[in-house]
């Protein structure tokens, strides 16, 4: 057994009151369990709050983490312990204690530092268990920990839009509520002057102040000490800017802008194609420029460049304002223009001209998505609008992700048709339901929703100064949740796994591989030594929009003791485990199961405690007994090979159409061979074991008198047909020892291909 394994009963949302537990006692060189332990505590009623000082770390920083206590227990707690307990996944990696003594309803405050492991791009859980002098358990709460050297692989993007004059408390106060939902770079919205002069004043001496598009005012101060105080956190600062806007009188106005490089909606450019603006803005309209016009596309990065080397800016954040079918552009020349192309054009000359920073695009309603998808952009950035269900983001983020590899961020406003009822002085609350859904499947799908900014305001509109709706108290403890949760476990839901159709059943319950109305929305996904199953409670729930946009969307209907039976492809199971943003602070749980096979495959059968807007369920085999199994390590490390005198080796190890991984072992020569790799494992205990192994056989001659898996002397015979297959060999050791091995007899050109050989113990 491997770290600590709970099994709790779920009595109510507010309270966990019966629990079991395996307590840890560390040794000077590993943790070991002691003993089962029941008992019973109030949730907050001791941990107040805990977090980390930071949304990012790089590889070798250390980890501030803070709980803050208050003793809500009834009674004095002396010599009460808080443990910390660091976890990858499945996997302890480390644990710290510290003491404390409080009087009743007293508050104080502990702070641990953690040196993770410097493997990059890796998230953590962070487990705090408060215990009385007895060792009684008052408490637990969770944080989580990003050690990122960059913030584009896993990112969690939020906002600024008011640049008032405050103090830089204020400041530093607005960065740190941010970054204890881990947002790690922040797009700064409308800060600037003009979009065509983006840069009030001189590179030397910018203005003081200055008015933006709404002619609202801008205090370069507080734009100052906020992108300071986001560097302090790890925060990446993201310059926003139109990538072909230009105000009214830009060709008077001394810039330097050309009509010549216009959109223009018809073929004699007697008209300028633009976006009206509302009065008393500081434009009637925004004129578009031609994206693909190389003069345009200089002139608008060179002020980009002031812009970098007035403020420390660390990227330019570009935007357009989408298509409008029907409507023809042309260039000033008469020449009809695709926007599209240009994007990608103007955003390769940014970044040729400004490799260190970092380039985001703005694909509106998806529109230019696929071009930006191979433009040197570094990550996808797409608003979305339509009534999209989960699964329909789903099929388009695999899409993108398919053309790009990178990393996608999900604009989308919630309520949006409800925002309308308020005003930002007597603002409305967002319906809890259905942001807490949204982000699921999200996160879950592996994406990220932009939302979070400002004075932790959420977006409802994508005018991002627009506060018509601000979230509860609930949300925001809610969405802290599921934010720790997105980080802990962002190596299961962003570090590309490949998506599976394995077969997912809830006996008893709906549900469907689409995000259908009153139904379980599940789907699968396989890759870095696991197999996940998503669960999206839909259950009555019929309209299954996501934005929601009237606020309407109750609650999905919750479920207890759910059975789940799941058809696994990398067997046999080892581990199941669980974990949900909803159930006991997104702790991992080892569920236990059972394992069996009928018509559809292979599977296990398990029961979650509780579903109610999320789970995630991830397996893991049994171990591989044999050393380098898939051959990653690009030779015949822990294998031996034979052939015979007088015959040259025919074997090799490529990452040519490998089955899984990197790499693989091939057999192959023109002429006669004989090849064999053989790996012989000691000192193994009775009993029943399994060999698996894929291999691909396939004769460009004649067939081979002999190719066979060889285990301890008992022969299965490949069939040659160039297909992958998996093939499988039990056997039962009473000896200690196991002989695996791969035989070929060939007349020549036969080619073998031989991958994932794995040994387990039954």
């Amino acid at each position: 057994m491997k770290g600590k394994v709970y099994t709790m009963k779920f009595l109510g949302r507010r309270m966990i009151v019966v629990a079991v537990m395996m307590a840890l006692m560390l040794s000077a060189v590993s943790a070991a369990i002691s003993q089962v332990k029941a008992f019973a505590f109030s949730a907050g009623s001791v941990i107040a709050e805990l977090s980390t000082d930071l949304p990012r770390y790089n590889p070798g920083q250390s980890v501030t983490i803070t709980a803050k206590l208050t003793n809500s227990t009834g009674g004095s707690l002396s010599n009460a312990t808080v443990t910390l307990y660091y976890k990858h996944l499945e996997q302890d990696v480390g644990t710290e204690a510290k003491t404390f003594s409080l009087g009743s309803g007293a508050t104080g405050t502990l702070t641990f530092s953690w040196q993770p492991p410097s493997t990059d791009y890796q998230g953590y859980l962070i487990e705090a268990w408060v215990r009385d002098s007895s060792g009684n358990i008052l408490d637990n709460l969770n944080t989580a920990a990003d050690v990122s050297s960059s913030w584009t692989k896993f990112p969690r993007y939020g906002y600024l839009s008011v640049f008032n004059s405050q103090s830089s408390a204020a400041s530093s106060d607005t960065i740190q509520k941010l970054a204890k939902y881990h947002i790690n770079a922040l797009q700064f919205y409308d800060w600037h002057w003009k979009h065509h002069v983006p840069l009030s004043g001189t590179v030397s001496n910018p203005s003081t102040t200055w008015n933006d598009v709404a002619n609202r005012t801008i205090f370069k101060q507080t734009l100052i000490d906020y992108i300071s105080f986001a560097h302090s956190s790890n925060m990446s600062a993201m310059a926003y800017n139109l990538l072909y806007g230009a105000f009214d009188g830009y060709d008077t106005d001394g810039s330097g802008a050309q009509p010549s490089w216009g959109i223009y909606t018809d073929t004699n450019h007697s008209t300028q194609w633009g976006f009206p603006l509302p009065g008393g803005w500081a434009t009637s309209q925004i004129h578009f420029m031609n994206p693909a016009n190389t003069s345009w596309q200089n002139y608008i990065i060179n002020r980009q460049k002031d812009v970098f080397s007035a403020f420390s800016f660390d990227g330019w954040h570009v935007d357009q304002i989408g298509e409008f079918p029907g409507t023809s552009k042309y260039d000033y020349n008469g020449n009809p223009i695709n926007q599209s192309s240009g994007f990608a054009s103007l955003l390769n000359n940014a970044k040729s001209q400004m490799p260190d920073k970092t380039i985001i695009f703005n694909n509106v309603n998806t529109y230019g998505y696929a071009d930006t998808a191979n433009a040197n952009v570094d990550l996808m950035y797409t608003e979305l609008w339509d009534d999209r269900d989960l699964s329909n983001i789903k099929d388009f983020l695999d899409t993108q992700t398919s053309l790009s590899g990178k990393a996608s961020v999900f604009p989308l406003y919630m309520n949006y048709n409800y925002q309308d009822q308020f005003q930002d002085s007597s603002p409305g609350y967002f319906n809890t339901p259905a942001v807490l859904l949204a982000d699921a499947g999200i996160f879950a799908m592996g994406a990220q929703h932009l939302e979070l900014g400002d004075n932790l305001n959420m977006l409802d509109h994508e005018y991002f100064p627009n506060k018509h709706l601000i979230m509860s108290d609930e949300l925001k403890k809610k969405l802290l949740a599921q934010y720790d949760f997105a980080v802990a476990y962002e190596n299961l839901l962003r570090d590309g796994l490949a998506n599976t159709s394995n077969r997912v059943e809830l006996p008893g319950i709906a549900s469907s591989t689409r995000s259908d109305a009153d139904k379980v929305w599940t789907f699968t996904k396989s890759g870095k030594g696991y197999e996940v199953i998503q669960m999206i409670n839909q259950l009555g729930i019929n309209d299954t929009a996501v934005r929601d946009k009237n606020a309407v969307k109750p609650a999905p209907t919750p479920q207890t003791n759910v059975t789940v039976k799941y058809y696994y492809s990398n067997g046999p199971v080892g581990q199941v485990n669980y974990a949900s943003p909803d159930y006991d602070n997104g702790k991992t749980y080892q569920l236990p199961f059972t394992a069996g096979s009928d018509g559809n495959g292979n599977y296990v059968q398990f029961t979650v405690p509780t579903l109610q807007y999320w789970d995630i369920i991830y397996i893991t085999p049994k171990p591989n007994l044999l050393v380098n199994g898939g051959f990653e390590s690009g030779d015949l490390t822990g294998w031996t090979e034979w052939h015979p005198s007088g015959q040259a080796a025919a074997y090799g190890i490529d990452g040519s159409d490998v089955h899984e991984g990197d790499k693989k072992l091939y057999f192959w020569n023109v002429n006669a061979y004989e090849q064999s790799v053989h790996q012989i494992k000691t000192g193994l205990s009775g009993g029943s074991y399994t060999v698996m192994a894929w291999l691909k056989a396939t004769a460009y001659g004649s067939q081979p008198s002999a190719a066979r898996l060889e285990v301890n002397g008992a022969y299965t015979n490949f069939t040659v047909d160039g297909t992958w297959r998996e093939y499988t060999a039990n056997v039962t050791v009473s000896g200690g020892q196991i002989d695996v091995g791969f035989y070929v007899n060939s007349p020549g050109s036969t080619s073998i291909q031989i991958d994932d050989v794995k040994l387990v113990k039954n």
